[in-house]
């Protein structure tokens, strides 16, 4: 058995200073995993996270919280079971684990799914979003505008992930002028929702900060469950700076999101949001105030005109007609004087 063991041993370790190329190595790789009893034919217990389905399969995440496992399952196989997997759900699955030469991925393709019931994960997350709708977290009047044109924008996020440049790229497209302050946090894992939450606290205190955008960019629902504890929700709700989230993908449903005073679909969007542009303000707004302000002012003079024009034309209609009074006046002033010049003669005055 040694000799065999050492004989096995030595077929799949490569020779001294050999250069394989990807495909050798993931033939290699598939070989070794193909082939190792241990895994092929196990069983596996989990919730279903990240589930999505073409005609062809359906692709989705076994977490058990700590670890994640890709999965891939038949969609003729899926419909031949008497199984309904949504996220959330908690299966056993029984399977091989498989090695996708191509694209350099494991998973577990399983033959047989048998449904447990509703994952404690996920079963938490639901308890803990009713309790805060109770408390009336998710109410439209706990909502903060964020002003139009903030001088400061606070970030929280990763400074080591792509949603950072995503942000500040959106940003200074439209406003160059606007100020950035990043605080770096950890966005996924144990430790994430006291730092993500330390984060929003920290800017949240700086008086010059106008708006905070809290986000990361995609990943599993376990990626995102800082996102969904009660810590990161309580720091978006006490904050005095109006929140704007950007965490995952659109479908995420996710606590924060429900919170925040704006929830947008990626770091970009939020970046977009957070800074209107100032021409499409201008466009969008002043410029057709402008319009109406112009029009009502030509209205406006318009009628003056006409109401003079009424008034001219009524002072005309009330004049007498023939002489005009004053041709009268003066008629009456040159008969006085001939009157007073005859008596003058006549007493003879003259």
């Amino acid at each position: 058995m040694a000799d065999a063991s050492d004989a096995d041993r030595q077929a799949v370790e490569p020779d001294a200073g050999e250069v394989l190329s990807v495909s050798q190595l993931n033939d290699r790789i598939a070989s070794v995993v193909q082939d190792t009893p241990a895994l092929n034919s196990v069983r596996c217990i989990g919730e279903v996270t990240d589930l999505h389905q073409n005609s062809t399969a359906l692709y989705f995440t076994l977490t058990d919280g700590d670890a994640e496992l890709p999965c891939l399952l038949w969609a003729n196989r899926y419909r031949e079971m008497d199984a309904d997997l949504e996220d959330g759900t908690e299966v056993i699955l029984e399977g091989d684990i498989d090695y996708w030469v191509e694209g350099g991925k494991i998973d577990l393709k399983p033959w047989e799914v048998i449904v447990v019931g509703y994952g404690d994960q996920a079963a938490a997350v639901e308890r803990l979003r009713s309790e805060l709708e109770e408390r009336g977290w998710f109410e439209d009047e706990q909502k903060q505008q964020p002003p139009a044109f903030p001088e400061r924008v606070g970030v929280v996020t990763s400074l080591r992930g792509d949603a950072r440049y995503d942000i500040q790229n959106a940003i200074h497209e439209q406003d160059p002028t606007a100020d950035i302050l990043v605080k770096d946090a950890t966005v996924q894992g144990s430790e994430a929702p006291t730092s993500i939450a330390n984060g929003i606290h920290h800017l949240d205190r700086s008086e010059d900060v106008d708006a905070i955008i809290v986000g990361r960019g995609g990943g599993s629902d376990s990626n995102l469950q800082a996102f969904n504890t009660e810590r990161v929700a309580e720091a978006i709700i006490t904050s005095n700076t109006p929140i704007v989230t950007a965490i995952g993908h659109t479908d995420d449903r996710l606590i924060a999101d429900q919170v925040a005073d704006i929830a947008t679909i990626t770091p970009t969007a939020a970046g977009e949001y957070i800074v209107n542009s100032r021409e499409e303000f201008l466009a969008s707004e002043v410029k057709p105030l402008e319009q109406h302000l112009e029009a009502e002012y030509e209205t406006f003079q318009q009628e003056h005109e006409h109401e003079q024009e009424l008034a001219e034309a009524v002072g005309e209609a009330a004049a007498p007609e023939g002489v005009a009074p004053v041709y009268y006046k003066a008629a009456i002033a040159v008969l006085l004087l001939l009157l007073l010049l005859i008596t003058g003669l006549w007493l003879g005055v003259i």
